[in-house]
This record gives C-alpha cells, structure tokens and sequence, in this order.
C-alpha cells in the first residue's frame, strides 16, 4: 500500500480524487495543476506540499489508482465467484460491471502508459506492477480452480481481459467482454 493511501490525509484524499476523476477522463496532459486544486478545493501552496510537481502526482495517482482498482476488482471478482462462478470467468463478470458503469474509458494505465511525454520511468512501473498483480491475481484464481491448467493459462487470460477493456472503451459495449469471456471458457474446457 502507498504511504499516500495509507495514511492520507483529508486534503490529500480530495487532490487524489480530484486527479482521479480528471486524469481518467481527460488523460494526463489535459489536466492542469490549477485545475485539480481547485476541483479538491485546496490552496496551490497545500498541493504543491502535498506534490511538489505534476509527476509526483502522477505518481501518486497511480498507486493509488492502483489499490483502489484491485481492491474493487477482487472484491467483485470473489463475489461473483461465490455465486457458483468459475473464479476465472468471474474475472469477465466483474469487467462487465465495470464497462457498464457511467463514466467508463477504459484502464487508467493503459490508457496512461500511451501518453510518451506525461510519464516517466517511474509510472512505468508502477503501471507495469499493475499489470502484474493483475496477472498474479488471475494466476491464484486459475491454480484454485484449475490447478492443472498450463503455466502459460493466466497470462492469456489477463490478453483476454486487457483486450475487452480497450475495445469495450473504443466500440462502447460489452460486447468485446462477452467475446473474452467466451474465449477464456474455451481456454479453460481445453486445458481441463
């Protein structure tokens, strides 16, 4: 857990979701330092104490986004696992949920790592350390309920799940999550 998230504060709550809210839908480069203080109703000197440059925003966004996300996406996943579905293909119920929801536009980090000149080798990490505890997650699902899948199981399944979140964003529909999941159940019956 980021020391931000950790133990933040009520003034850093509010510049985290206000940055939250503005950087997930308008990307990084369109949104202004002036703009998150005055959306988390802070002065610039309390944001700038807070993050001394947009990069360390940034930064602090994304680990944030990062434990908030997981924690919904487990959360979702294992209640509808517990309704009798596979865990695995509980993983594509959950993004429906979530492409269904107001507001949606795709993986904050995805959508993060495409802008070149915003982000650093820092955030790359950071986005490439989601990307692996989303395979991980998957990897613990897939070894409870199929422990004799093949090793290379989660990481076509997490292609599967990457790939319905960026064209459920593009073609605004579920319907690429319904073909993922479709996709993952044959993976699944094959290597049973």
């Amino acid at each position: 857990m980021s020391p931000a998230t950790a133990t933040a504060t009520a003034p850093e709550r509010a510049v985290l979701d206000a940055a939250d809210a503005m950087f997930y839908q308008r990307g990084i480069a369109g949104v202004a330092m002036n703009e998150i203080r005055d959306s988390a109703g802070v002065s610039m000197r309390r944001l700038y104490s807070l993050y001394p440059s947009k990069r360390d925003l940034v930064t602090g966004w994304l680990q944030d986004r990062h434990i908030r996300w997981m924690s919904w996406f487990t959360d979702t996943v294992e209640r509808h696992a517990r309704n009798g579905t596979d865990a695995v293909l509980a993983t594509f119920d959950a993004l429906e949920e979530w492409v269904s929801s107001p507001g949606y536009r795709g993986c904050a980090f995805l959508n993060s790592i495409a802008e070149t000149d915003e982000i650093d080798d820092v955030h790359r990490t950071i986005i490439a350390d989601h990307k692996q505890a989303l395979i991980e997650h998957v990897t613990s699902l897939a070894l409870t309920d199929h422990p004799d899948a093949p090793t290379w199981l989660p990481a076509a399944i997490c292609v599967l799940i990457d790939g319905a979140i960026v064209q459920s964003a593009v073609f605004n529909t579920t319907e690429p999550v319904a073909a993922a999941r479709s996709a993952a159940a044959h993976l699944i019956g094959a290597t049973s």
